[in-house]
């Protein structure tokens, strides 16, 4: 970002608050690698399989940006935001921990599975021609309610592209 204007978490909140919504690709870029980093430190490598911290940070954005909107944080010295992003992030990565460890469907719980043959593995067969017409609609149907920022970052996700290099495209 050539352009980006330099300030405090604090100021760049307060245009995001007024409507600039290029303080918010400021706020997701200046955070999002050690949010991410952060993430993936809390999980154990079984519950990693599960949980992809990408995934949280990208919820914790969405619902610190929902909340902002609002008008629903206030700061007042440097460091709250990343004490607030922390927090938020925290809370949705415990609540996914605890949804994967609950008794039911417990990570401890998991079974390998075991194919006899290689071509009974889903993953590795071609979807018949109805699963990929059914598969193209249901995507085409998503992004079509997306915006176009909202379309550009998922695409990229499709793509396995990490969130620190979506974030360097906004």
């Amino acid at each position: 970002m050539s352009n980006e204007k330099v300030g405090t978490s604090i100021e760049i909140l307060q245009r995001f608050e007024q409507g600039e919504e290029t303080a918010a690709e400021e706020l997701f870029a200046r955070y999002v690698s050690r949010l991410t980093m952060l993430a993936r430190s809390r999980l154990s490598p079984r519950l990693a399989s599960r949980t992809d911290p990408d995934d949280v940070v990208m919820s914790a954005y969405r619902s610190f940006f929902l909340g902002a909107r609002d008008g629903k944080f206030q700061l007042n010295r440097s460091g709250d935001l990343w004490r607030l992003l922390v927090s938020i992030t925290l809370h949705k990565l415990y609540r996914q921990v605890r949804r994967h460890t609950a008794e039911k469907r417990s990570v401890s719980s998991e079974q390998s599975l075991s194919w006899t043959k290689e071509e009974d593995l889903p993953w590795l067969r071609e979807p018949s021609p109805e699963e990929a017409v059914t598969l193209a609609d249901e995507l085409e149907q998503l992004m079509s309610s997306l915006d176009s920022t909202e379309r550009s970052v998922r695409e990229l996700g499709l793509q396995h592209e990490p969130c620190s290099i979506i974030a360097g495209y906004f």
